[in-house]
Parts: structure tokens; C-alpha cells; sequence
């Protein structure tokens, strides 16, 4: 009947705990405007499925690059296992809100003396089960602290995304760059051929008296020069290279990186939608909101110091003089029931210091919140307001280029007329290699700016 009683006793303890002192929590308000700058009506529908890579890179090549970097590459793994010592620490919290059941099993010997003449001496042998300082949580102290703890590990979570959106993102942007240097590459190579061409053209005409040796200096200085800008893309390639395997994670290094035209890497487009999508859609602002309940958790906790802390401790068990009858019928029964009420009453203000720290860094993670919001924001204005830039600069490029191109057949013509100079052919060889290079360099920026409007949008 006694431990019947016990348990009774527990089981309203428990009960007891459901009262908490964490403060109602409230998503404040974005601090953004309703809708992105120069936005057209199609482009604010917000009702599009979750952005994610296979949907968005459509290339198979870089499919299969982005594949390789999520099964490899260390910094995501390193995310992953964050999350795993979040959820553990999570689990933690959440034991201590329960009791500890554990078994004993001790030994007593003593010698009591009454007298000069009279001693007694026993020897005692008990085994049982009990509970140790547990903590009734009658004001919510432990509840908070397991609530923290799950928003902490939903923070990680969210974090864990994040890493690999950038992951993802930098892949294709590295891979951007390795389709671009190579063009660059093959650009100058048959520009170099070119200049070689007409150096051994320019020295036979010297050699026959028909041009001067100033022409065959700028020859040679034009070869000399796309030599070096050759030797440049070569070393961007290799860096290039470098990156993109660390970002791939292979030891090997045996992944290939398939080389073709910048206009075979076709990217989807889509409706950038209205920045309150951006708190659902991004992983960084949701880990950052999760942090925010963390800290209103944390509040709490400290709240719940200021309160009497509820502890017991009880066993029950069998007690016998001989190990060989412990478990006999002979054997004696025990128990114990030990509560203890832990009340403040002063600790030089540790408390309230405890209490003013959580609060302040629920403020700062209020702060953290709102610079997250805005900073998505950001990120998707630049795209959008870049994506109408680079597509003008685009066009007036692919004018250039064919205006110099056609410039530079005509002064050839000339040339074969004796109508022009060879330095103003060089001029017009220069102008077209630049107005071609510029193209591409324009091509590279396009992509690259499809590919941050991924991110800043909260693919995954």
C-alpha cells in the first residue's frame, strides 16, 4: 500500500509539470517590402512547387556533377554530423524530464558500541531499484530546456540544408566558369593561330621587300601577346579545376568535367514569386526562426529559477544479514521516500543575471532573424535587377561583335588593295578577339546569375 502511495506521488508530479513559463511566441513581422522592385504581375504568383537542383539544372552533365559533390563532399558531411550531435544533445533534454529508474545492489557491515563491554556488529546485503534526484517540474524549467534543445536541432537541420544549397550553387558556378575559360581557351588558340599565320605571311612579304621590319615587330608582338593571354586561361582552367574538384569531394580526382559550348548549359526559369515565400522557402531564415524559439525557450528556463525546484529520491528493495537468502522468503522488504523543496532565497542576483542574458539573446536572435530576411532579400533583388542588365549588355555585345567582325573583313580587303596599313589590321584583329571575349564573359555572367537566383530563392 506504501508504494502504491509512492507512485501515486510520482504520477502527480509528473502531472505537475505541465506548467510552463516560456513567453508566447510571435513570428515577427518581415522586415521587407510586400514585393520585389519591377516586378511584373506573372512573376509575384507564389503557388510554384518547392525549388529543387534536378529540377532546375536541367543539363545531365551537371546533374551528374552535383550528385558526386552530395555524396562527397566534406562540408556537407560535416552538416549532417552537426545535426546528429544536435539531435543527441536533443535526446538528452528530453530524458531529463523523465525519472531515472536504477538497480542497487550494496553491502553494510558496522560495529555499534553501547558499552566498554557491549558491541553489536551487523552485516547487511540489499538489492533494489530507485529513482535518484529527480526533478518534478512542476514550473516548466526542464520542459524549457528540452524545447530549446529541439528548436536547436531543428536549427542545425535547417542548417544542414543550407549547406548544401551553397554547395549546389558553387558547383554550378564553378562549373560556369570551367565551360567559360575553356571557350576563352579555345577562343585564343585559334586566335593564335591566326596571328602565327600572318607573322609567317607578314615575313615573307618583308623578305620580298613588300613590307617593313616595323610590321613584322607588331606581328611578332601580337603573337607574343595572345601567347600570354593563353598562358593566363590555362591557369585559371587549372585553379578552376582545383575548386571544383575539393567542392566534388572525390580523392580520386577521376570524375570527369565534361567540356561543351556555354550555350548547350540551358538552366529553367522561373517566377521569383513574393518575398514572404522567401521564410518558408529559405533554409537559412528557418534555421535562423528555430534559433529565435530556442532563445524564447531559454526564458523560461530562467524564469523557472525564481521558483521552488521540486526533488525526490526513493528505493525499494529487499534486505537480508545472508546473500544466499537475499531472495528467500526470509528475506526482509524496504523502501524509502525522500522529497526535497529547493527554494531560492538569495544568490547575489544570479538569478535575474540569467534571466536579463536570455532576454538579451532573444533580442539578438530577433535581430538575427530580420538580418536574414533582409538579406534574402537582397540576394534576390541583385539577380532580378542584374538578370535585366546583363540580358541588355547581352544584346548591344552580339552587335559588337558582328560590327567588328564585318569591320575587320573589310579592312583585309583593303589591305589586299594597299589602300590601308597592316597596324590598323592588328587594331581590327584586337577589337574583334576583345568583342568576342567580352561575349562570352557576358555569357558566363548570365549564367552565373541564374544559377545565385537558385539560391537566393531557397533551392535545394
Amino acid at each position: 500500500m506504501k508504494f502504491n502511495r509512492i507512485a501515486a506521488l510520482i504520477a502527480l508530479g509528473y502531472l505537475l509539470s505541465s506548467c510552463s513559463l516560456i513567453p508566447e511566441y510571435f513570428r515577427p513581422a518581415a522586415p521587407v517590402p510586400a514585393s520585389y522592385t519591377a516586378q511584373t504581375a506573372n512573376e509575384t504568383a507564389d503557388d510554384s512547387p518547392p525549388l529543387t537542383w534536378q529540377s532546375y539544372f536541367e543539363d545531365a552533365d551537371l546533374q551528374q556533377l552535383i550528385a558526386v559533390g552530395l555524396a562527397n563532399n566534406r562540408d556537407l558531411k560535416i552538416a549532417v554530423l552537426r545535426m546528429d550531435e544536435a539531435k543527441s544533445n536533443y535526446g538528452i533534454q528530453k530524458a531529463n524530464r523523465l525519472p531515472t529508474i536504477q538497480g542497487t545492489l550494496g553491502y553494510d557491515r558496522s560495529r555499534t558500541v553501547f558499552s566498554a563491554n557491549q558491541a553489536f556488529e551487523a552485516e547487511l546485503y540489499r538489492v533494489g531499484v530507485g529513482i535518484s534526484d529527480y526533478e518534478v517540474d512542476v514550473f516548466g524549467r526542464v520542459k524549457s530546456l528540452s524545447q530549446a534543445a529541439l528548436s536547436q536541432y531543428l536549427a542545425v537541420a535547417e542548417n544542414r540544408q543550407a549547406v548544401q544549397a551553397t554547395l549546389i550553387s558553387e558547383l554550378a558556378r564553378q562549373y560556369v566558369n570551367w565551360l567559360a575559360l575553356n571557350a576563352q581557351r579555345k577562343l585564343t588558340e585559334q586566335t593564335l593561330d591566326d596571328r602565327k599565320q600572318m607573322l609567317q605571311r607578314t615575313q615573307r612579304r618583308f623578305d620580298a621587300g613588300l613590307d617593313q621590319v616595323l610590321d613584322v615587330k607588331a606581328a611578332q608582338i601580337q603573337v607574343e601577346q595572345v601567347q600570354a593571354q593563353l598562358a593566363q586561361w590555362q591557369r585559371q582552367l587549372a585553379t578552376t579545376q582545383n575548386a571544383l574538384y575539393l567542392l566534388l569531394g572525390e580523392p580520386s580526382h577521376h570524375t570527369p568535367l565534361p567540356v561543351k559550348p556555354l550555350e548547350a548549359l540551358k538552366l529553367a526559369d522561373l517566377p521569383p514569386g513574393l518575398p514572404s515565400s522567401l521564410l518558408t522557402r529559405r533554409a537559412d531564415i528557418r534555421a535562423a526562426e528555430h534559433q529565435l524559439k530556442a532563445a524564447n525557450a531559454n526564458i523560461g528556463a530562467a524564469r523557472a529559477a525564481f521558483y521552488p525546484r521540486l526533488q525526490f529520491t526513493t528505493n525499494v528493495g529487499l534486505v537480508n544479514a545472508e546473500f544466499s537468502k537475499l531472495f528467500s522468503d526470509t528475506g526482509s522488504n524496504y523502501w524509502s521516500f525522500s522529497p526535497q523543496l529547493v527554494i531560492p532565497i538569495f544568490n547575489y542576483g544570479r538569478n535575474k543575471a540569467n534571466l536579463n542574458l536570455a532576454q538579451t539573446r532573444e533580442r539578438i536572435e530577433v535581430a538575427n532573424y530580420e538580418k536574414a530576411i533582409q538579406t534574402a532579400f537582397k540576394e534576390v533583388m541583385d539577380s532580378l535587377s542584374t538578370r535585366t542588365v546583363i540580358a541588355e549588355e547581352a544584346a548591344a555585345r552580339a552587335r559588337l561583335q558582328a560590327l567588328e567582325t564585318s569591320r575587320l573583313q573589310l579592312v583585309k580587303r583593303k589591305l589586299d588593295q594597299g589602300l590601308v596599313t597592316y597596324l590598323e589590321l592588328l587594331d581590327a584583329q584586337r577589337s574583334v578577339l576583345d568583342a568576342q571575349s567580352q561575349a562570352l564573359l557576358i555569357q558566363q555572367q548570365a549564367l552565373q546569375n541564374q544559377v545565385g537566383l537558385f539560391k537566393a530563392l531557397g533551392g535545394s
